[in-house]
């Protein structure tokens, strides 16, 4: 039994019949989808990081020694080991200037031997008494105990049987904290107390350091929340005025200037996504162009044996359509594969805060996508689509 020829039909077997250009077609189409789910993502996931990661700062103020802001942002943003110090009797001045509510120094660590740890990995020392930050983050609350060990573990580091090692010692995690999409989950906190017995007990085992393992005189930085009436500049020049030999560096300004340079990345992806829709919708444009003129005849046939006007008009039509329709779900598929189980290597290689969306919005980003392509297609096609429905059939 014959099949009935229908428009489906019909404009299916014309995509069968041009093999090469119908792979080339739907390829620049999958390019095109695929750099617009990605961007999609890469730029809702960046705006999501400085989210978490907002959130996640808790203090007003951050102190460093002067000249080291970059490497506290190293730290912050990408938790890249680094070291860097200043006398601890500086946490105790901040504590005293008008404005400032309370005052926590963290305290960074960095090992000369490669054999320091199971992975490469900032260890950054606390103290739990004053601490405002840590511990909050810490997905099972924890109780003190005089004499024991406080061992944070951020999100991205592995902890076989709840333990890390260092220096050969192995020790038990505390906590894992949640995740933060920055830096701070590629480090470990521990006390200041365990750090300094980590340090020593290295030490003796031959382990070379290339900063001071002394936790008693020596500090990082400090992390300052202020009292609710006051002002972050106003605190900030009180602190520089008491401790001239530091940098003192708003967490307002540091958000904002952390926006400023995300807006500057994302116009890439964005941009680049536009130009190449447009490119995909010239290219086919100039293509169903070409089409609908090498089929002149073929169209004209079909009006004489009945078909109307409509009917053509949709027959090139649903070619188009079928080309967004395929290109989309490729291009999708493998912009997935990519974004998806690299997002870590991703959020590593451009040093910027990054929380991947959630399935959810995932999902909403892949239909976006193929919605845009498939009318992408479907403008392309259109005005050939309508030439064609108003030539007239004549026949010598």
């Amino acid at each position: 039994m014959e099949k009935a020829i229908t428009t489906k039909r019909l404009a299916l077997e014309n995509i069968r019949r041009k093999p090469f250009r119908t792979a080339a077609l739907i390829t620049l189409t999958s390019l095109s989808a695929a750099v617009l789910f990605g961007s999609l993502i890469i730029t809702s996931s960046l705006k999501g990081g400085i989210k978490g990661f907002k959130n996640r700062l808790g203090a007003d103020l951050m102190i460093v020694p002067k000249g080291y802001e970059g490497q506290m942002e190293n730290i912050l943003l990408n938790g890249e080991p680094n070291y860097f110090y200043m006398d601890k009797s500086a946490e105790e001045i901040v504590r005293t200037v008008q404005g400032v509510k309370e005052a926590s120094g963290q305290f960074y660590l960095t090992s000369l031997s490669e054999s320091c740890c199971d992975f490469p990995i900032q260890i950054i020392g606390f103290e739990p008494d004053t601490d405002f930050l840590i511990q909050n983050w810490a997905r099972t609350k924890v109780r003190p105990q005089k004499g024991s060990e406080y061992i944070f573990a951020g999100s991205n580091i592995s902890t076989p049987n709840k333990e890390v090692k260092f220096f050969g010692q192995q020790h038990k995690i505390t906590s894992r904290l949640s995740k933060s999409s920055t830096g701070m989950d590629n480090a470990i906190y521990t006390d200041l107390n365990t750090l300094q017995n980590i340090f020593e007990d290295a030490k003796s085992k031959g382990f070379g350091f290339i900063s001071d393992g002394d936790t008693n005189t020596k500090i990082s930085s400090i992390f300052v929340r202020l009292q609710p009436d006051a002002k972050p500049d106003s605190t900030a020049l009180r602190i520089k005025t008491a401790l001239p030999d530091v940098q003192v560096i708003t967490g307002s300004s540091f958000i904002s200037n952390l926006a400023e340079r995300i807006s500057a990345f994302v116009i890439f992806p964005q941009a680049l996504s536009l130009f190449i829709l447009l490119v995909t919708i010239f290219t086919l444009g100039i293509v169903f162009s070409l089409i609908a003129n090498e089929r002149f005849k073929e169209y004209s046939i079909l009006r004489v044996l009945g078909a109307d006007s409509g009917t053509l008009k949709k027959l090139l039509l649903f070619e188009a359509g079928s080309i967004g329709f395929f290109g989309a779900i490729i291009g999708i598929f493998i912009s997935a594969l990519i974004v998806l189980p690299f997002n870590l290597l991703i959020s590593e290689k451009i040093g910027l805060p990054f929380s991947l969306s959630n399935p959810l919005v995932i999902t909403g980003f892949a239909l976006i996508s193929f919605t845009i392509i498939v009318l992408a297609a479907l403008i392309s096609a259109l005005y050939s689509a309508i030439k064609i429905s108003k030539k007239e059939v004549i026949f010598k």
